[in-house]
């Protein structure tokens, strides 16, 4: 099935609802959200709930469903008020739905925000927009988790250079805002990393010095630590050794693959380690301010 709801909308209750069907007279939205979304009923709520309290107005709300089967449909039409566009199709994945979403977009700023996840607070937008920012290409800050399976949450997010990527992930696209232009300028994401093309995506934007980013010291976003990425950590870790490979100095990729049965083994105990007593106490210790 597709679907396509074209009408620009606020995000407010229906009967407050404005709906204009002639585009032609609509403005430009600043800032373009992007929901991405499959069978996901019982979590999509606090998504759209989050979206719908921020104080900040000058955004629309795009939201795309890979086929769903189960009550997501329902949820969103009770929530149409609030979606300025909407598609439900087959996908060949979360990055698949993310790209269209860019081509649907007309906000100068793009932000991701799938099913799970959630803005911080009410105000986070109205924040990270109090400034016009146009001298830059990139606004990003943290994040923090929500639901770990080792009952430790936390926030993590700090200022970045091309080198943080070299042997880690040290940032959750949660906490970033998109200048659309750079999607033109850079591609799309790669479908050829089916859980990290996110990560590649910001590689290849550090790696290009004359393109600017601003670090905000904010949290923007609490995110569902047992997403597609955390539950494919194994074949994630297999895809940062390839876009290293890719983008990386050529120490660096050879870095990574000595690295690479380390990680894994460390990926293997946590999941063996992550209900124990001791596990938490030295995750409360690790994440502490």
């Amino acid at each position: 099935m597709k679907v396509a709801v074209a009408a620009s909308r606020l995000c407010v209750p229906k009967k407050d609802a404005i709906a204009i069907s002639d585009k032609s007279h609509v403005s430009t939205p600043l800032l373009s959200i992007v929901t991405v979304v499959r069978n996901a009923e019982k979590v999509l709520p606090e998504t759209i709930g989050s979206v719908r309290k921020q104080k900040f107005r000058n955004f629309e709300y795009v939201v795309l469903d890979g086929a769903s089967t189960d009550g997501t449909l329902h949820l969103i039409n009770q929530h149409k008020d609030c979606i300025t566009t909407f598609l439900s199709e087959p996908d060949k994945g979360i990055y698949d739905a993310m790209n269209k979403a860019i081509d649907l977009a007309k906000g100068e700023w793009i932000y991701f925000l799938n099913a799970g996840d959630n803005l911080m607070d009410e105000d986070t937008l109205e924040k990270v927009f109090a400034h016009a920012h146009q001298e830059y290409d990139l606004l990003y800050g943290k994040v923090r988790t929500k639901n770990e399976p080792t009952g430790v949450n936390y926030e993590f997010g700090r200022e970045l250079t091309l080198k943080n990527f070299y042997h880690t992930i040290p940032i959750s696209h949660q906490g970033v805002f998109f200048r659309k232009s750079m999607f033109a300028q850079l591609g799309k994401y790669n479908l050829n990393y089916r859980i990290l093309a996110d990560q590649e995506w910001m590689v290849r934007f550090f790696k290009q010095p004359h393109y600017r980013a601003l670090y905000l010291n904010q949290v923007i976003a609490e995110y569902e630590t047992v997403g597609f990425s955390y539950t494919n950590r194994l074949k994630s870790l297999k895809e940062t050794v390839r876009y290293g490979k890719e983008h990386f100095p050529l120490h660096i990729t050879l870095l990574n693959y000595f690295y690479y049965p380390l990680m894994v083994i460390k990926v293997r105990l946590i999941a063996l380690l992550k209900s124990t007593t001791l596990f938490k106490i030295y995750r409360r210790w690790r994440f502490s301010a």
